[in-house]
């Protein structure tokens, strides 16, 4: 049974870092890392891989320097394998009188060996030796078929280590800036307003019974949706994965149709200051944004201290009090978490789930319970 060939852990590892950053690496390059170990390249040691790397996925200085530093920060390499396959060959010899059958199995895959020539010398002195020979282990090695280039076979393991996860390798929209739209157009608080240019099919009615006479239809203003909406996401560096959603938001909330929706970021907790780019530049007052959206509903998007997994006291007593200004000026709260609800407890998250603000995970189903929230509905 064939196994999917797979880049060694080191490079594996390094792959999976430069996508998390936002390098422009894909599958194409992930093969290149595969045909260039076929080809020979990138063995002997990790100045080797590191050369390897350098050349197939640094493009510029700063990737250069995020490979550097990936491998400047690996522990030291483990001692010589070949040193610790001839320690256990050694240990194995030491108890090869002892053994009784004449060693490990065959392995199929490896070509028979061949036929032992017949010693001339006496039955009395070469037996001894055959028989210390035949005792020894052997040690398999199996390689791989030699690839296009012409260079060595490379040796592999049998089966690959097994990861637990499956990794996304290309970033993919969490939810797309149709469904997102969709959800806004959701939020709606329905108000009579402008100029009276509807049927008001039932005073129109009452006016004919009234005075048996109908000189003109009663009209009556259209219903608009004056829902408005304040989003403040969180733009640290806890929150990279889902910046990309961030984009996909701030592009959404155009084509919700709702009477006011603002974006606004911060980093970590909204402080004095919010900001008008994912880039934390042009910063407002964090008191004049509250102000102008005074009766508004908002909405919160930030782990809360989740992504780093531990509890940062002052943080927390800053959130409380940011959330206690908040009910002041906003009529429903609503905070979404991207970080997965196991991974809350003992963090800020755990303390704002247990307040008086919903705190709901980050998928669709949350989302559309979110925004019901907003709408005054407080039932789950």
């Amino acid at each position: 049974m064939s196994t999917t060939p797979s880049l060694p852990p080191l490079l594996h590892g390094l792959f999976r870092e430069l996508v998390a950053r936002g390098v422009g690496v894909g599958v194409r390059d992930y093969l290149d890392g595969l045909r260039a170990l076929r080809g020979g390249f990138g063995h002997g040691d990790r100045a080797s891989l590191r050369r390897l790397a350098l050349a197939l996925w640094a493009r510029d200085e700063e990737e250069r320097r995020l490979i550097d530093r990936w491998f400047q920060s690996l522990p030291p390499p483990p001692a010589d394998m070949s040193t610790s396959l001839e320690a256990m060959l050694e240990q194995a010899a030491q108890h090869g009188d002892d053994d009784t059958g004449a060693g490990p199995p065959p392995d199929p895959r490896t070509p028979a060996p061949e036929a032992t020539p017949v010693s001339t010398a006496a039955p009395g002195a070469g037996a001894g030796d055959a028989r210390q020979a035949e005792a020894l282990p052997r040690a398999r090695l199996a390689f791989a078929a030699p690839g296009d280039s012409g260079g060595l076979p490379i040796p592999r393991l049998d089966g690959a280590p097994p990861l637990g996860e499956d990794y996304v390798l290309h970033p993919g929209a969490l939810i797309g800036a149709r469904d997102l739209a969709v959800l806004w157009r959701r939020f709606r608080r329905s108000v009579r307003h402008g100029p009276r240019v509807e049927l008001d099919l039932d005073a129109t009615l009452r006016e004919r019974c009234r005075s048996g006479l109908l000189g003109q239809p009663v009209l009556r203003p259209r219903r608009r949706n004056n829902a408005r909406l304040l989003v403040l996401a969180d733009a640290s560096a806890s929150m990279d994965p889902w910046m990309p959603f961030l984009a996909t938001l701030a592009d959404s909330l155009r084509l919700g149709r709702l009477a006011h929706a603002e974006l606004r970021y911060f980093s970590n907790l909204p402080h004095k200051q919010l900001f008008h780019t994912p880039a934390l530049t042009r910063p407002e007052a964090r008191d004049a944004v509250f102000t102008r959206h005074t009766g508004a509903a908002l909405l919160v998007l930030s782990d809360a201290g989740s992504a780093r997994g531990a509890l940062n006291r002052r943080r927390a007593m800053q959130t409380l009090d940011f959330l206690a200004s908040a009910g002041a000026c906003f009529s429903t709260t609503v905070w979404l978490n991207p970080m997965p609800d196991r991974r809350w407890p003992r963090t800020t998250a755990a303390l704002i789930a247990s307040g008086p603000v919903p705190m709901l995970p980050l998928d669709p189903h949350h989302l559309l319970r979110a925004i019901d929230i907003l709408r005054g509905n407080k039932v789950a």
